[in-house]
């Protein structure tokens, strides 16, 4: 009886002290537990970038310049701006006890080339001091370009965080992408004539638009993540990547104006056109661009919070009709460094 009775207190030791270790480690890592289960639902992304931009496109030189021992020709029109910048902004929205992430982006760039305008004259004066001859060429252009991607995605944590430390987010969704590109050139000049007003003078002339878009919409996948490296991903810091695919589907247009004239001056007022040249095709159609991207980049983690800095690229295959007297395929690639700040909501 004995025994039996010293084998249940045993028991009953073991137990209470089972017990009260479990409790003890519930009691440590239930605030570890709610702190990694606790996020904010909602985070807000504001950011800038510095784009390079790659620009193959034609060039056009007006078929009546003049002799360039008059005048040095000026630089082909057509030439779109190869600098930028970006603005984009993000909303995440991920409810908690959920590993689902529901987002929409807005990026929009811009740049511009010029004006750039030329001038070069030249003349001469006789012993008597009057203009014998005289020359001139003026030119001038200018670019710009804007584009605005759009993203509506779905993710969810794939679960390849380095040891459940970091975060690896597949998404899939929508990317909405229209670029747009314009070119405005006039050029003005005459070869040496008798004197800078007289009768006899040829004025040749010429003027360019340029006008080039694109606009798609079509099935995207992304695919983040970040690893901490000092920290955690709550107060830390850490190295993020990322790459992005879509196929979009859209209208590609090209509408080309060229127009030269060479006109004679016959004195007091009137002139004669000797030549008159005027190309405004218009071409439409709908075109498959692949879109590539990816970025990499640290961040800073603060309760709440992010600072980002990074570098990042994006490439649409044969997005723009570049061509001038013909339709021509060019990619528009825009790549360069990024920074970017996040808040978080609610949690």
């Amino acid at each position: 009886m004995t025994e039996i009775i010293q084998h249940d207190v045993r028991r009953s030791v073991r137990y209470r002290l089972l017990l009260s270790v479990s409790s003890a480690a519930v009691l440590v890592f239930a605030p570890d537990a709610r702190a990694e289960d606790s996020h904010p639902t909602v985070w807000i992304e504001l950011g800038g970038a510095f784009d390079q931009i790659a620009r193959e496109s034609d060039t056009w030189v007006p078929p009546n310049l003049t002799d360039p021992i008059s005048n040095p020709s000026p630089e082909p029109f057509g030439r779109s701006p190869a600098i930028g910048y970006d603005w984009d902004a993000a909303i995440e929205i991920q409810p908690q006890g959920s590993d689902w992430i529901y987002g929409a982006s807005v990026r929009y760039g811009r740049a511009q080339r010029g004006p750039k305008r030329s001038h070069d004259q030249t003349y001469e004066v006789n012993a008597k001091y009057y203009l014998t001859t005289y020359a001139f060429l003026n030119a001038k252009e200018k670019s710009q370009s804007t584009h605005t991607i759009v993203d509506f995605l779905a993710g969810k944590d794939v679960g390849l965080g380095s040891f459940h430390h970091g975060k690896s987010t597949l998404h899939f969704g929508v990317r909405m992408a229209q670029l747009n590109e314009r070119v405005e050139g006039s050029m003005t000049a005459f070869s040496t004539a008798p004197a800078k007003y007289s009768s006899g003078k040829v004025v040749h002339k010429a003027d360019a638009l340029m006008s080039r878009n694109y606009t798609g919409l079509g099935p995207a996948v992304a695919w983040d993540g970040a690893t901490p490296f000092a920290g955690t991903l709550n107060d830390g810091f850490s190295f993020d990547w990322g790459a992005n695919a879509s196929l979009l589907f859209g209208r590609q247009k090209a509408r080309i104006n060229l127009h030269t004239q060479d006109a004679r001056y016959n004195g007091g007022g009137a002139y004669t056109v000797l030549s008159h040249l005027s190309s405004a095709p218009l071409r439409n159609r709908t075109v498959i661009v692949p879109n590539l991207g990816g970025f990499a980049g640290l961040s800073w983690h603060v309760p709440g919070g992010k600072v980002s800095l990074g570098y990042r690229a994006d490439f649409f295959f044969g997005a723009i009709d570049g061509g001038v007297s013909s339709s021509e395929k060019e990619t528009r690639a825009f790549y360069g460094p990024f920074a970017s700040v996040s808040m978080g909501l609610g949690g």
